[in-house]
């Protein structure tokens, strides 16, 4: 059967109750992962969302707040209060881009370049404890799929 045929064909019950299993589960896996990522870095004033933003402009600093925004896949009113929160912890500062005035990028602060490699090492260590006992097969597999079912949403959204 090709790949097409397979998602056309209408799911047996027993794959209809393990659809909405998984996607319940994946859900609840996402909200799970973010609190305890949360609890976690509380000590170092940071936030899932506040990680993600500082390891994004570490890789690229000087990003314009519309690219950060795309590359963490959130709308700018929320990655304004990221920065927001960043700014007042003295781990971002926003600058007018040399360019245009009206344009903002996004700069690291001396602070956290300091505490950048503290971020990575404290994520990695999170991720180390999440995957234990799931080998890099089930991995590559996992993220293949969750890739695909991404792809049929942006499908979704483009009809």
């Amino acid at each position: 059967m090709s790949d097409r045929a397979a998602l056309t064909s209408v799911p047996t019950e027993a794959a209809r109750r393990d659809r909405a299993e998984l996607t319940r589960t994946m859900m609840l896996l996402a909200r799970s992962v973010r609190a305890m990522f949360d609890a976690q870095a509380r000590d170092m004033g940071l936030t899932f969302a506040r990680a993600q933003a500082i390891l994004a402009i570490s890789r690229d600093e000087g990003l314009k707040q519309t690219q950060l925004a795309e590359t963490l896949a959130i709308e700018t009113p929320t990655l304004n209060r990221t920065l927001d929160g960043l700014e007042k912890l003295g781990f971002v500062e926003r600058r007018a881009d040399p360019d245009d005035k009206r344009v903002r990028q996004i700069f690291l602060t001396e602070h956290a370049r300091a505490n950048a490699s503290e971020i990575e090492t404290f994520v990695e260590a999170l991720r180390a404890k999440l995957y234990d006992g799931i080998d890099a097969d089930e991995v590559a597999r996992a993220r293949k799929t969750m890739e695909r079912m991404q792809a049929n949403l942006e499908r979704m959204r483009g009809q």
